[in-house]
């Protein structure tokens, strides 16, 4: 890996040998000293050794609400301009960003190759909402969404059709490859009113998704120990 380049919004991970068409992965970077996020560090570090850029934006999206600043659509500006980033970028999303990354996806139509969603939120009716029946959600963090959503009240957030399991068609349609890492005793975010929903679009709709569950796990720690699944098929299909 040579010498880290910052952008105005991001940091860059450079690899000493870029794959061809400089393919490139846009996450948040974990903190190595977050034994719940600790092996995100490792997928990124694989990544970079196979020869991918990887680029960690850190938007100020609470909650996975729309972000005002546009902070992502900035660093994609930047990535593919200033250090001539291939067009097609693959994206990262750990819970809560699930919303964010996959929103972002829907809206930017042929930009994204491949998701990595990680124990991700894919319908905040879920999480933070408790709605479903399944997760219990959070009563806090629900009412804290509604606010930063500018929701007038419950029911219109129980209405919202931007959540990643209504965006899914888009996906498919745009040919967006998604690859799901869902705990087996995930029950904040539990994967039967997340992924599985997705999963089942996708499916039907002939999309590429893969689902990979790790026994025993709850919503953490994130990642794989041995990132190789993950970054084999991202190497497959964010070229």
């Amino acid at each position: 890996m040579k010498d880290g380049k910052l952008l105005t919004s991001a940091l860059v991970l450079t690899p000493a040998k870029p794959l061809p068409g400089k393919p490139w992965v846009m996450t948040s970077f974990p903190d190595v000293r977050n034994a719940a996020v600790f092996n995100m560090a490792r997928t990124d570090l694989e990544l970079v050794r196979r020869g991918f850029y990887v680029v960690g934006a850190s938007p100020s999206v609470v909650l996975g609400a729309p972000d005002p600043k546009g902070i992502l659509d900035a660093v994609y500006q930047e990535a593919t301009t200033k250090l001539g980033l291939s067009k097609k970028t693959a994206l990262i999303g750990l819970s809560r960003e699930g919303l964010t990354v996959c929103r972002w996806a829907a809206a930017n139509p042929g930009k994204v190759s491949a998701i990595y969603l990680d124990h991700a939120v894919c319908d905040f009716k879920s999480w933070p909402g408790g709605k479903l029946g399944v997760g219990p959600g959070s009563k806090k963090d629900w009412a804290e969404l509604q606010k930063v959503y500018n929701f007038k009240d419950e029911a219109e957030a129980m209405a919202y059709k931007e959540n990643p399991v209504d965006l899914a068609p888009k996906l498919i349609a745009d040919k967006v490859a998604i690859i799901y890492v869902a705990g087996e005793k995930d029950n904040y975010v539990p994967y039967s009113e997340n992924g599985a929903p997705m999963q089942q679009q996708y499916d039907k709709q002939g999309g590429v998704f893969k689902l990979i569950t790790t026994p025993g796990v709850d919503h953490h720690p994130h990642g794989l120990s041995d990132p190789t699944p993950v970054v084999d098929f991202l190497q497959q299909y964010a070229q």
